[in-house]
């Protein structure tokens, strides 16, 4: 049976922006859909989060769609390449690999440190499609957001004006255009 698991962004839960839309939509389509509420600011890491989505790594397969925004995009990537977990599409919107704030939120930097990884570029390996959105109003450096997409040899889907993906952007309730990527 054909899966889903959407891992939302620092900071948030897995209610909130367009992650409860999306799994209904998903769901519709016939997919089992997973929305994990990872540990919050005060307890996050790499391996708190490793530790959350341990309770459903026995559904992952060949047929899954992994959907991570933001911190939770590259968990997403960390997390396939550390377990050897392949997968059938991997959909990041927002992906970074490296601290790219212009010094707004320097402590979310210093948190995301634990989710990087060296190897990158395996989740080539690990993920059949690779699905990457971004735009260049994002809080993020739009040049390292890029750089993310060509090292894991991405389809790029850049939207203007789509900011971070969040609700003072129009993504508070939906994501319409992720949808034509779940089949």
């Amino acid at each position: 049976m054909k899966n889903c698991i959407i891992v939302h962004a620092l900071g948030n839960t897995a209610n909130e922006y367009w992650y409860p839309w999306l799994k209904k939509q998903i769901e519709g389509k016939g997919f089992i859909c997973y929305t994990p509420t990872m540990p919050g600011l005060d307890n996050m890491s790499y391996r708190t989060w490793a530790n959350e989505m341990d309770k459903i790594k026995s559904e992952m397969n060949e047929d899954t769609v992994v959907i991570g925004h933001s911190t939770g995009s590259i968990f997403l990537a960390h997390y396939l390449i550390e377990n050897n977990l392949k997968v059938s599409k991997y959909i990041g919107v927002v992906s970074f690999n490296e601290a790219n704030h212009n010094g707004e939120h320097e402590d979310w930097d210093k948190i995301n440190e634990s989710f990087f990884v060296n190897n990158l570029e395996d989740l080539k390996k690990y993920a059949k499609e690779r699905i990457c959105f971004y735009s260049p109003t994002d809080i993020y450096d739009f040049k390292k957001l890029d750089d993310f997409a060509n090292k894991v040899d991405a389809e790029k889907v850049i939207i203007q004006n789509a900011g971070h993906f969040t609700a003072v952007t129009g993504y508070g309730e939906k994501f319409e255009e992720i949808l034509k990527y779940i089949d």
